[in-house]
């Protein structure tokens, strides 16, 4: 259907924790891949290891030698479900970032072909913009959204990654901006400082919420009062943005469309 990969500048702007919030929220079937050279998050985090730790990304990687197809038939055996329906999966992240350097250049060009060829959204979390980075993830995706706060040094970290990582995907492939809060700086004296995105969206800064979506309920009152709250509702109007996009620029054989500015509010 679509690929959107989600990356930021570093220092903890909460791509992993925005990726989780569009995956739970998202409009349809969509698949959550932990693809970060740095490792996998969700698993020691929200879930708190309670789940299986043998799934994910690195038996898929080995599966992906072979080539796509049995990298295809393997997928569904190393994803785990969010949801009793099925309809939202996550795929693990690694659990030492120490064998990242054993996913060759081809082997991630194998999992972005595989990741294309679903029939549903996946939403890949490369992590912060690094060298290390999956580039065949991104060069494959319909949008790279990059993640961060509209503060001075998220700023002042993003120039330089941002020019990179636009040098290294070229024009085809749209980059956006997903700010997380409003304050002190707002989306147009960001972009005077980074440039024009294709597509700006806008989640709010909620510390409670992001907290419990990184480190795991600590009750059914706590679950309950997240679901419910500002940050999931947000997540679902940048969701559905951000699928639109996906969806119109897929359809165009990834020509390149005009800026896009949503305010994803509810």
């Amino acid at each position: 259907m679509s690929l959107i990969a989600l990356t930021s500048p570093g220092d903890a702007p909460g791509v992993t924790t925005s990726g989780f919030a569009l995956a739970l929220t998202w409009p349809e079937r969509v698949l959550l891949a932990e693809c970060s050279p740095g490792g996998g998050r969700l698993l020691r985090g929200y879930f708190q290891c309670h789940t299986p730790p043998d799934h994910g990304l690195w038996n898929l990687g080995l599966a992906a030698v072979h080539g796509p197809d049995i990298a295809l038939r393997a997928l569904w055996e190393q994803t785990l479900p969010l949801d009793e329906q099925r309809e939202r999966l996550l795929l693990p992240g690694l659990n030492d970032p120490f064998v990242a350097v054993q996913l060759t250049a081809a082997t991630w060009e194998v999992l972005a072909q595989t990741f294309t060829e679903l029939p549903f959204t996946v939403l890949a979390d490369v992590g912060p913009i690094v060298p290390e980075l999956p580039f065949p993830v991104l060069r494959s995706s319909d949008l790279v959204l990059v993640v961060m706060r509209p503060t001075l040094a998220q700023v002042a970290a993003a120039r330089s990654r941002l020019a990179r990582l636009r040098q290294a995907l070229g024009p085809s492939v749209p980059v956006g901006l997903c700010l997380i809060g409003d304050r002190p700086y707002t989306a147009g004296e960001v972009r005077a400082q980074l440039g024009d995105f294709a597509i700006v969206l806008k989640l709010p800064f909620d510390q409670r919420a992001a907290q419990v979506l990184s480190e795991g309920p600590d009750s059914e009152r706590a679950r309950r009062r997240i679901e419910a709250g500002l940050l999931l509702r947000q997540a679902g109007a940048v969701g559905r943005a951000a699928h639109r996009f996906a969806t119109a620029q897929r359809r165009a054989l990834h020509g390149v469309p005009g800026s896009v500015v949503e305010d994803s509010r509810p």
